[in-house]
């Protein structure tokens, strides 16, 4: 037993909660955080850790989750001990040796994409002859702001290289390339999953070994949020009016997506990034990886201020190469701070609870609403003229059940596309002999890439008996014309199957 400054006596372990509640005073991290990231996102485990470890919680079984007995004082205990939280540095943004904040001092970089940092490394280098080649990403020539990897051998090749491109790049099979042309030291520039896949590759002794014992590939990696998909988000920016060709750079601050005309002008268009939400590629949903963590070097622009990189070495070659460059002159470092560390450890955060946010998204008919509904349904009063659309590509994937109670056909229809369908008409009408009848129109206002619909389609009956026929279900668009049609066919041994 041991007393306390005010004289009131205190068992051991008390002191142990005290000296944790010390520790995190201060911080955001609170119950607060806990309900609303953890309880209402339906991802509790109902450990029961929380309560624990918290004197002012009590674990309330009828509910299933904590419940305050007493002030909370926003210590972020519960927050910081629950198993479904990310909290640990290493575990947001992986190990690294050092942090610094760089920016290029190459003069025909200044001014380019954030702080030039991997340019400038890439520059020392090419001139220091410690690579023979990089893979990098450019802007495809012959379609503006749809990336190319390419393979390039030197420091001009690097500058022209320069500057961001926020959709995905098959830099691997460029790094594949550059091995069977007997280049020996590669520098691999990508984001976090394509550095996953040369790390798997470097480490894997399935069939790799003829390759990565032949070079050796010096890893750089991006940080990276999200990345879109070209034939989506460029849609859109078509549709706003931008014109691609004219477009010099892109590039995301604060929160905001950013195309310039002139890049030492004002942006000529700004979106939020939750605008551009739905245009981001499906497999970013999945991924947690913000900093490149299994890279040997990580450069992004979180955290550094304009104009400037966030930069980690994480190996000890990475170390070396950068505070080399350093001294050489090609780019200015500075030590990394709290501040600066933990605009990332925010961002890595967002990052890395994604995992416990995947939910498949289904929308059904809503009738009545005061606002336009964002689908609409009525008897068939008009055609949709029918063109081809995307050729052998599958716009739509449609799938079909019975619900025997209501008498409904459900049609579920999912968006294979990858880019956003805007107003599709769904016609929906029961076959019998060489006749159609009782037709249906279900329009769709937009339908977002991988997103699934299910509309239903009334089956006629007779005697209490649903009757079998045939139901064609076509889909176009005034854009595309017909996109998908398929007459399936309903017979009592698939009404069996589905019961």
């Amino acid at each position: 037993m041991t007393e306390n400054q005010s004289g009131e006596e205190k068992k051991q372990y008390d002191y142990s909660f005290d000296y944790i509640q010390g520790k995190l005073e201060g911080k955001k991290d609170s119950y607060g955080m806990l309900m609303k990231e953890i309880i209402r996102a339906g991802i509790c485990t109902e450990c029961g850790t929380c309560a624990a470890v918290c004197p002012v919680l009590e674990w309330d079984p009828l509910v299933g989750q904590p419940k305050l007995i007493g002030k909370c004082t926003g210590c972020g205990i519960c927050y910081n001990q629950c198993p479904r939280t990310i909290t640990d540095p290493i575990q947001l943004m992986g190990e690294f040796k050092t942090g610094y904040v760089g920016n290029t001092n190459i003069p025909e970089v200044i001014g380019g994409q954030d702080g030039g940092s991997i340019t400038s490394l890439l520059c020392y280098l090419f001139d220091e002859h410690l690579i023979d080649a990089a893979v990098v990403t450019m802007k495809d020539p012959k379609n503006p702001w749809h990336p190319i990897a390419q393979i390039i051998t030197t420091k001009e090749d690097a500058i022209k290289a320069s500057g961001s491109i926020y959709c995905h790049s098959q830099t691997v099979e460029a790094l594949m390339d550059a091995i069977r042309q007997d280049y020996r030291s590669i520098a691999f520039v990508g984001t976090p999953c394509n550095i996953d896949a040369v790390d798997k590759m470097m480490s894997s002794p399935a069939g790799m070994l003829k390759y990565f014992m032949r070079a050796h590939v010096l890893k750089i990696g991006l940080f990276c949020m999200d990345s879109f998909a070209p034939e989506a988000i460029y849609s859109f920016f078509r549709k706003e009016g931008i014109d691609l060709s004219k477009v010099e750079k892109m590039d995301i601050s604060k929160g905001k997506f950013h195309i310039y005309y002139d890049s030492k002008a004002e942006p000529v268009k700004s979106y939020t990034i939750k605008e551009l939400d739905k245009f981001k590629s499906s497999s970013c949903n999945f991924c947690t990886d913000l900093t490149a963590e299994n890279s040997d070097i990580s450069v992004g622009s979180v955290g550094s201020g304009p104009k400037k990189n966030t930069v980690f070495a994480r190996s000890g070659i990475g170390t070396e190469i950068i505070e080399d460059a350093a001294k050489k002159g090609y780019l200015t470092i500075e030590p990394f701070n709290a501040i600066n560390l933990n605009a990332v450890l925010f961002l890595a955060k967002l990052k890395k609870v994604s995992q416990y946010n995947i939910q498949k998204r289904k929308v059904f008919i809503v009738k009545d609403s005061e606002e336009e509904p964002r689908i609409t349904t009525k008897p068939e009063s008009d055609q949709t003229p029918v063109s081809p659309a995307f050729g052998t590509r599958k716009a739509l994937s449609v799938s079909k059940t019975i619900n025997e109670a209501t008498k409904i056909l459900n049609i579920s229809l999912t968006n294979s596309l990858g880019q956003v369908l805007e107003d599709i008409k769904i016609r929906i009408v029961s076959i019998e002999e060489l006749f159609e009848k009782r037709p249906w129109i279900t329009t769709i206002k937009e339908l977002f890439p991988y997103e699934t619909i299910e509309i239903g389609y009334p089956l006629e009956v007779e005697d209490g008996e649903i009757k079998y026929e045939n139901v064609l279900v076509e889909a176009s668009t005034e854009e595309y014309g017909k996109i998908f049609s398929k007459t399936f066919k309903l017979e009592p041994t698939e009404k069996k199957q589905l019961k």
